[in-house]
This record gives C-alpha cells, structure tokens and sequence, in this order.
C-alpha cells in the first residue's frame, strides 16, 4: 500500500538543520558540535526505523511530488530495498559518531569535519529514499561534493591528490550516468523505479540498441562510486582520510551508494528479464574485479589500502548477486552488502584504533601488537574470519546465497571465482592477526592503554552485532526472499 506520509523528509533534512547548528555553535564549545551530531544520528535512526517496520508489513510511504518539468519530477519514496539500505546507513552512523569523538580530538579543522560528516548522512538518506532516477542522481552528485572535504581533510600533497583523482572519477562516472538518463527518458519517457522494472523492459525481443547503450552507462557510472575494476583506483588513495571517513566510504556511505544504485536500476528500471538476457558480460567483468582486487590487496603493506583493496573484491560480490538477476542471487548482494558494511566498519575502526594509540600504519610493523592490544586484535581477527565466509558466520550466509544464485543462473565457474576469493580473503587478512599476535617482536611487550572510551565501546558493540548476524541472517533473508513476488 503506497502511502503519502511527511515523515519521509526528516531523514534527509534533519542532517541539514543539524549542519546549520553544528556551524553556528561557538567554536569554543565543541561539545555542542558533538551532541548535535549524535542527536541527528539517533533521530535519523530512530525514524528509518520507524517507516522501516511498516515498509516490512507491506506499506511504501512517499512524499508529494515537486514537478521540474513534464518528465522531470523530485520526490521521495521507501520501499523494501531503501529501508535495508537506509537503516543499516543510519543505524552504523550513529557509532562511528561516536568514535569520531575520540578519533579526531585534538586534530585541526574538527568544525568542518563535524559539518560535513552530518549532512552526508542527510545525503546519504536522500539516495536511499529517492524515488525516481532523477531525485538518486541529485542526491548522488551532492554525495561527491560533500565528501571531498573529508577525503581532504589532512590538506597535504597526498590528500589534495586522493581530492582532484576522487573528483575526476567520481565526475566522469556521473556523466556516463546523465547520458544514460537522457537516452532512457528519450525512449521510455520516464524516469520512475517500479518494482520488477519499466513495462517496456519487460519484452528483451522488442528493445534495440539504445536500451542497452543505457544499461552498459548505468553499469560503469555507478561501477564508480562502486569500485568495479578498472574504475577503482580512486578507492586506495582516498585512504588518507581519517579512518571514521574511511570507514564510511567503506562501509555506508560512498561505496555502498554505488552498489544500491545499481540495484535500483536492475531491479527498479530495467528489470530481471531483460538483463539476465545478456549479463553474462557483465558477470565477467565483476569475476575479474572479486579477484584482482583479492590479489592486489594481498600486496599492500599498508593496512588500510589492504582493506581498500578488500573492498574492492567484496563490492563485486554484491554486484554479482544484483547482476544475477535471479532471486537467491539478489538475496546474496542485498545481504552482503549488510554483512560486509558491518565486518568492514569493524576492520577499519580497529585500523583506527591502532593508528590512533601506536602510530603504526604498515602491517610490517604490527608485530606483537595483538598482545599489546588484545581487545582491537581479537575483534579484528572475529571480523576476518566473517570476511573470509568461514560457516556460521553473516559473511558465510550471504556467499552461500551467491553460489546458489550462480547454479541457478548456469554460471557454475563463479562459485569457483568465490571459492578462490574466499581463500585469497584469508590469504590478506589472517597474516595481520598471526603477526599480531604470534610474531616475536625485539622490544618488550608490555599492555597499553587502547583507545579512549569512545572509540572502544562503539568497537566493541558493533563487533557483537557483527558476530550475532550470522544467527539472524535467515530473518534478514526472510524480510529480502518476502519482496521478491514484486521484482521476479
């Protein structure tokens, strides 16, 4: 039942009320700027959750409609696929707030840091409620914009490089998209998700060239923002961001905008028939990005361009299962790209808490650091073994999900493709946890103090929640497999 409900709007703009109290607070009271933030995180949270609840018994809420033009129109919609996306963003938003209290005390700039860490999460809801084509797009273009202050923050060489590489991808994958806008208004003369996809995709035999040209834009557009190889070397050199920042290109904001999008184009514009028709190309492409970036990340002794070079492997796992174009197949992207947002959170706020309290940011320098940390390192080492997908783990679920998705599609040589990311998974991330933990090192090991109490409890309670979703992964499988009679 579609429904016209106001409530749709406070999630998107309460992050900018939120930025305009965040800048108007004194500058000598930046606990003000603090409880801003965390206040708009919760109240953001609390009404996803809200509509979320009533999304899952069957309600779509929507907003009026502005009107640009005759086939141009703005408005906001939730659905079932926007209400996972927007809960999981929000509800992890809230804990790396958290842990930016801790992360970024005593650096320079923490006002403009606070401002625009806010309303990308406003940002961020817009993606997910937008609905239609041309509301994602605006909102997907501010995402750019708003993000570059944090991926400059430091304001060094390396970091105004990361901007202008970051700017000049994320630029070029917009306009692949724009043209992909235009050509698909042209012939279909809408712009409007419905689930299962437009009507006129629905009959592959009757589409001509123009439909596909639109499709192969959408696929490297959003494969942008989505890291798909060989669009992705944006990704590592962004990695000069504070580690809160990292953790949200990572695992909520940018990187997952890219994937979701693409979701809302297979699923709510194109639709299953015709794309499962031809996506045997594209299945390709996303085999070779899950296992050049496994490979690559096994070569990086930063750790944190190593969980860079993971994501890039991990988002081809939902890409797989969006591009599948089949019902487990879906079931697998949708829930790895809440397992991973949860694991990869986890791996990065560990990264953070190491550099934060050591100084230490190459693997080769983390020898005995696991007894000298043991709470970071253990839960980075839980968090590693829910990547690698070792049963009964949330990220051994959702590639469960995916094999099955590929035999269903006749695709038997992507389960090996996942078996073989699996141990290449393994083979860059458990030599971190046995050097930390089983590697002598030359001085004495002695306990320190971790991390302020802001960034360790948000670690911790997001380690628990990682750990438990893989007992409730079957419930989160029941909510995706329940709106499946609307996209197959």
């Amino acid at each position: 039942m579609d429904r016209i409900s106001w409530l749709v709007f406070i999630p998107v703009f309460l992050p900018f009320l939120g930025l305009f109290m965040i800048i108007k607070a004194r500058k000598n009271y930046l606990w003000m700027k603090r409880v801003f933030s965390i206040a708009v995180a919760l109240l953001v949270f609390a009404v996803n959750a809200y509509l979320a609840a009533g999304v899952f018994n069957g309600n779509i809420y929507s907003s009026p409609r502005f009107i640009v033009n005759g086939f141009l129109q703005i408005y906001l919609s939730l659905d079932g696929l926007g209400a996972v996306f927007s809960t999981l963003a929000s509800f992890l938003w809230i804990f790396v707030t958290i842990y930016s209290f801790g992360y970024m005390r005593g650096h320079a700039r923490q006002l403009r840091y606070f401002a625009f860490f806010t309303v990308c999460l406003g940002i961020t809801m817009g993606i997910a409620y937008a609905g239609n084509l041309f509301t994602l797009y605006i909102f997907y273009e501010m995402l750019t914009l708003a993000t570059y202050p944090l991926v400059i923050h430091k304001e060094d060489g390396k970091a105004h490089e990361a901007g202008k590489k970051y700017l000049i991808y994320a630029f070029s994958g917009a306009a692949l998209i724009l043209a992909g806008m235009i050509l698909l208004s042209t012939y279909s003369g809408t712009l409007d998700f419905v689930a299962g996809g437009q009507p006129a995709f629905n009959h592959p035999d009757t589409l001509g060239i123009p439909f596909s040209i639109s499709f192969i834009l959408f696929f490297f557009g959003f494969g942008v923002k989505a890291a798909i190889v060989p669009l992705h070397s944006w990704l590592p050199l962004a990695m000069v961001a504070p580690t809160p920042v990292s953790a949200l290109l990572h695992a909520v904001a940018v990187v997952k905008a890219g994937v979701f999008s693409m979701a809302r184009v297979v699923y709510y514009i194109i639709g299953t028939q015709w794309v499962s028709s031809f996506n045997i190309y594209f299945l390709y492409i996303i085999a070779f990005s899950i296992l050049f970036g496994s490979v690559l990340a096994i070569g990086q002794d930063n750790l944190k361009k190593r969980l860079a070079y993971s994501t890039i492997s991990q988002l081809g796992y939902v890409l797989l299962g969006i591009v599948l174009a089949n019902p487990r197949g879906y079931t697998g992207g949708i829930l790895h790209l809440v397992n991973h947002a949860l694991i990869k959170i986890v791996l990065f706020l560990c990264a953070g808490c190491i550099m934060r309290t050591t100084g230490k940011t190459e693997i080769s320098q983390m020898k005995g650091i696991g007894r000298e940390m043991p709470v970071t390192m253990t839960a980075f080492g839980i968090a590693s073994v829910c990547l690698v997908g070792i049963p009964p783990t949330n990220g051994f679920v959702s590639k469960w999900y995916l094999s099955l998705g590929s035999l269903d599609a006749g695709h038997p040589f992507l389960v090996a493709v996942l078996l073989i990311s699996a141990l290449l998974t393994a083979a860059y991330l458990f030599p971190i946890v046995g050097i930390a933990f089983f590697t002598k090192t030359s001085h004495e090991v002695r306990r320190i103090p971790e991390v302020p109490s802001s960034m360790y409890y948000p670690l911790l309670f997001l380690c628990i929640v990682m750990t438990a979703s893989g007992l409730f992964s079957g419930k989160l499988s029941q909510l995706i497999l329940g709106g499946l009679k609307v996209l197959f």
